[in-house]
């Protein structure tokens, strides 16, 4: 017998809310035979549900389970590396298409790790954003290329501009304009010449305050 299927609500002293259920799927005994593995695997399907948003029901595939286990492999080592000077900036030229000379430059970020080696962005960028550890590193990708740039500018390159890529977290972080101020005023950098790039989801999310930010 099937009945038409209808949306969940909660009952609360305010009226009735509408509510979402995300939840992960094995099958047994495909993916394993023991309760304590099926409700494991049920775990991991789950958490790639909350991370496409949530109000899913995914199955269990078994390169879920590698790919999260990459995940807390790059996770552990990500949350020392800024301690540990593991991080550099590689630098993109930015050239001038009508005149054919370079502009100024884009720092990118790259993590090099003693055991993991360079690992790729894509891989530990979206963990930083998750775990908060991005508005540190961030700040640190700021500070550094001030201060690389501001040296280059006393060797005699006086017109040469840096961009760097703001993160939705970080472009979010209270403080932010007063914190780009502090760190162009401490590295003896013109604000003019450092370009900052954020992404249109950070700003179409909280548009207001994002337009607050911008000004």
């Amino acid at each position: 017998v099937s009945r038409p299927a209808t949306r969940p609500r909660l009952l609360t002293a305010a009226g009735l809310l509408p509510i979402r259920a995300t939840c992960g799927a094995p099958t047994s005994p495909r993916h394993a035979d023991k309760a304590e593995a099926l409700l494991r695997r049920a775990d991991l399907a789950m958490s790639l549900a909350k991370r496409r948003g949530g109000a899913g029901w995914p199955l269990f595939e078994q390169p879920l389970e590698e790919q999260l286990l990459n995940r807390h492999k790059v996770r552990r080592p990500l949350a020392d590396a800024l301690e540990h000077e593991e991080f550099e900036l590689h630098y993109q030229p930015l050239v001038n298409l009508k005149t054919g000379r370079i502009s100024g430059f884009e720092a990118l970020l790259r993590w090099n790790n003693p055991d993991l080696g360079l690992v790729s962005p894509a891989e530990f960028i979206p963990l930083a954003e998750e775990s908060g550890l991005i508005v540190p590193i961030g700040d640190w990708v700021l500070q550094e290329a001030s201060r690389q740039f501001a040296r280059l500018q006393a060797m005699g390159h006086k017109n040469l501009r840096v961009a760097v890529n703001l993160s939705p977290r970080q472009f979010r972080h209270e403080g932010l304009a007063t914190r780009i101020s502090e760190i162009l005023h401490e590295n003896g950098l013109d604000g003019r010449f450092l370009e900052l790039e954020i992404t249109e989801g950070a700003v179409m999310e909280r548009f207001d305050q994002a337009l607050d930010v911008v000004n």
